[in-house]
Formats: C-alpha cells, structure tokens, sequence
C-alpha cells in the first residue's frame, strides 16, 4: 500500500471498559493494522480519537482510563463516580444499558456502563460539584 502525504503511522485511542488497561485502548498502527482492526470488529462509536503523536494519545487514554476506573471495589449500595476528562463536557443516556460522557468541543466520548449484576436497577445524574456522573444501584 502507498501512503502519499500522511504519516505511515498514527496512534488509536478506543473507548474502554473497567477492566481495560493502557495497551487495550491505545495502540500504533499503520493503515494495514488498521484495516484489521476494521474488520476485527473495530468501529466508528469505539473510536475515541486518531492521534498522529504518541503523546497526545496517551494522555487522552489515560484520562478516559482514570474517568472509567474511578469507583471500582465500591460497595454495591455506594455510587461509583466517574469523572469527565474534558473541563466542557454533557452526559446522555441514549440506551438503558449505558452514559455517554462526551466532550463539547470535539467529537470524543466515552461509555461509562453499571455493573453488570446490578441489570436494569440503576440510575445516573451529575456529581454534585459537576466534575463527572455517578452511577447508582436502585433495587
């Protein structure tokens, strides 16, 4: 493949769960790789951003990482909480099974999901001061 004009290489940042780590949701790949990822499975929504520095791609993952995790081994009856990553941020629910937490000014989100025990029994809203979202189990 003859790539004209771009870098050969370039960095994906992908959408992660609880239990992702670093490597899972940002890796380097090439145009080949990337076609891979495609039809691994890879899609537009897990897609966080495209990144043609390693830098920036791992400070992005980093913070969705820190956003995700935040809140994890908590009791069951005990919120988890889930920061934003980005200073202008909204929250939508567009499923019954998940919040987006997304950034104004670009078109980069993260999923955040409740446990997986706790079924449809769960509700969401704003953290007080406004920094993120929690998630609450309600049964």
């Amino acid at each position: 493949m003859r790539v004209v004009g771009i870098p050969e290489s370039f960095w994906i940042v992908t959408t992660p769960t609880p239990s992702s780590e670093l490597g899972d949701i940002c890796f380097q790949c090439d145009f080949a790789k990337f076609a891979l990822q495609i039809r691994g499975g890879l899609t537009e929504e897990k897609i966080v951003g495209i990144f043609a520095e390693q830098q920036a791609a791992v400070a992005l993952a980093e913070s969705l990482l820190q956003a995700i995790q935040v809140g994890k081994g908590k009791a069951d009856d005990e919120p988890l909480i889930h920061r934003s990553p980005w200073p202008e941020w909204f929250a939508t629910q567009d499923s019954c099974e998940a919040v987006w937490i997304c950034d104004k000014a670009s078109d980069e989100k993260i999923q955040v999901k409740p446990p997986s025990e706790w079924g449809g029994g769960w509700a969401w809203n704003i953290t007080e001061d406004g920094t993120g979202i929690f998630i609450k189990h309600i049964l």
